[in-house]
């Protein structure tokens, strides 16, 4: 069958516009990739790290975070009751986040004891209190000559979300896990070695499952719905906040926003911490 030559200029016409606006989207993508990078890149970068030699050849790796906004907690219809009202978070202050929970061998140089329950020298310490966690930060302080506390629950959240609004920072399915956590579906009723699973988009490992790591707040429930810039929680309570889940919790208790409590004094094996390395520019 012959094509008019109208008909031909017309297709030609169709298929210089099909073929522009391809070649328009795609490049959109790149772009919106591309500042979304760039966006993960200027909050945390992995590269940028800190070691601190404990001695007898025991170190201690940060991650730099950067100072950023983000939402913090859950809506009603995605969360517990406790995460909300959902509220803006302003962090003004850069900050290092221990890139793994603290291990039972960090434990033991700095403390001299090991009150861990599933013992190995590389799994996170675990059935230790708040009050624990003072002393341990206190002696890792003078030992090393700097600062050192733990993270508030504005900055465990925000360095576990990584710039993300869905449930888990790898979106809002709980298909994937474990590959990033240690739970109850894979866990086998004990912790293990931190570092083998996955690491968030800023390098940070075991932010979800493993064992739930204490924050410096107060618990309080709910939220102030009002914005906050760098909130230290509320100046007194009944107990201490815990994030992160454990490795006998389900992945609905491991969410970026799921809160947990304990009294100062609580521990169990399920408990541990992770360490924040204060700058020069935010300390407290």
């Amino acid at each position: 069958m012959k094509i008019s030559s109208h008909t031909f200029k017309i297709v030609l016409i169709l298929g210089v516009l099909v073929t522009a606006g391809s070649i328009y989207f795609i490049k959109q993508e790149f772009i919106n990739l591309h500042n979304m990078t760039q966006k993960v890149a200027m909050v945390s970068d992995p590269h940028k790290t800190e070691t601190i030699d404990l001695g007898n050849n025991i170190k201690m790796e940060f991650i730099l975070i950067n100072p950023a906004s983000f939402e913090m907690g859950s809506a009603l219809e995605t969360g517990d009751g406790d995460e909300s009202a959902m509220h803006k978070v302003t962090l003004t202050k850069s900050f290092y986040l221990g890139k793994y929970e603290v291990t039972q061998e960090q434990w033991q140089e700095i403390m001299g004891t090991n009150p861990s329950e599933f013992k190995g020298t590389k799994q996170p310490v675990d059935t230790i209190s708040w009050k624990d966690c003072q002393i341990f930060l206190s002696k890792l302080q003078k030992k090393t000559d700097k600062k050192f506390a733990l993270p508030t629950e504005a900055q465990w959240e925000f360095s576990c979300r990584t710039g993300t609004t869905t449930r888990w920072s790898f979106g809002d399915s709980d298909a994937l896990i474990g590959d990033y956590a240690w739970t109850d579906a894979n866990a086998e009723n004990i912790t293990h070695p931190v570092g083998q699973k996955k690491p968030n988009l800023w390098g940070l490992y075991d932010m979800y499952g493993n064992v739930q790591e204490w924050c410096a707040d107060w618990y309080i429930n709910p939220y102030p719905s009002n914005d906050a810039t760098d909130p230290l929680g509320p100046s007194s309570g009944d107990s201490r906040v815990l994030r992160g889940g454990a490795w006998g919790d389900s992945a609905i208790n491991m969410r970026s926003a799921y809160r947990n409590c304990n009294g100062a004094d609580g521990k169990n094996n399920g408990i541990g911490l992770r360490c924040v390395l204060l700058t020069n520019k935010n300390s407290h």
